[in-house]
């Protein structure tokens, strides 16, 4: 399920939470034509590396500041080309139940493309930004609880290979995608500004949806007892 829709029409970052490898499948599905930008090792996973190579993701090695221009030089090429670009800023996956601080320094590719271009009538293409909340609703048409949310989160250095198995035997999972309004990136002078409004964004509508289940979870509870 999806409310709102993915910003068209200019160059967009969406800009998203991150709570398991699933991601990737959801967004990829309803965001078309979009980049990921990931994490250099990823691109070695068996399964998941296959699927973002099909996605042209960008991999960023955080490690090495060598590489960091040359990669900074293509995630610019990119959104020039007019490649949309999808950044999960918390630099790794949360349980779900809460959104994590967004790196200020992964919008770096912000900042050399706030105006793509003008065209001959003068009007400049600017760069929007869309934050997007990922919130998993419904295991086996159940709602998640805090208990059950493991079966999709994908946390720390849990091992790919049984959590892949795990949730292949699901029958059914329920994820809303949430688009909140674009903004253009020149409304805000610092990056840190630009993240700690998107994180502001999502992390609400997270909550919001988190009480939402919390009542319903409350409603099923009741009736079963």
């Amino acid at each position: 399920m999806t409310e709102g829709r993915p910003h068209e029409g200019a160059t967009t970052l969406f800009v998203s939470n991150h709570v398991s490898w699933v991601d990737i499948l959801v967004l990829g599905k309803v965001i078309k034509g979009a980049c990921f930008i990931a994490k250099q090792e990823m691109s070695g996973w068996p399964v998941l590396g296959y699927l973002a190579g099909l996605q042209r993701t960008i991999f960023i090695d955080r490690g090495r500041r060598s590489d960091a221009v040359n990669q900074k030089q293509e995630l610019h090429d990119r959104m020039k080309e007019g490649d949309n670009l999808i950044l999960f800023p918390e630099g790794t996956t949360s349980d779900g139940a809460r959104v994590l601080p967004f790196k200020s320094a992964l919008f770096g590719v912000t900042e050399k493309v706030m105006h793509l271009h003008v065209d001959e009538q003068g009007h400049v293409d600017e760069l929007m930004v869309q934050p997007v909340t990922i919130v998993y609703r419904r295991i086996n048409n159940m709602p998640v609880n805090r208990n059950s949310l493991f079966k999709v989160a994908w946390i720390g250095d849990m091992d790919l290979g049984p959590h892949l198995w795990s949730f292949l035997r699901l029958l059914k999972v329920e994820v809303e995608v949430h688009f909140h309004k674009p903004v253009s990136r020149n409304l805000f002078k610092t990056r840190k500004e630009l993240a700690t409004y998107c994180h502001r964004t999502v992390e609400k509508r997270l909550q919001d949806c988190l009480r939402g289940r919390r009542a319903e979870l409350s409603r099923v509870t009741k009736v079963d007892s």
